[in-house]
């Protein structure tokens, strides 16, 4: 990760979810780390109508927004 929270890919991850420079991607944080699945080709506008997302309930944010 660079200063600017950049994450770059290797090669084998680039090839394997076939993205490309300027390519969106969805980073889902996991237990474990971070899941990614490239957005190339997807379209999500109608796919979750009713989908309420509250950020505060997903396990990163609690170190994310951690107040020391």
């Amino acid at each position: 990760m660079d200063d600017r929270y950049r994450v770059l890919l290797d090669r084998e991850v680039r090839e394997l979810l076939k993205v490309e420079p300027g390519d969106e991607v969805l980073a889902i944080p996991h237990s474990e780390g971070v899941l990614i699945a490239s957005l190339k080709g997807r379209k999500f506008k109608t796919s979750l109508s009713g989908f309420k997302y509250r950020e505060e309930s997903h396990e990163a944010s609690k170190y994310l927004s951690k107040k020391n």
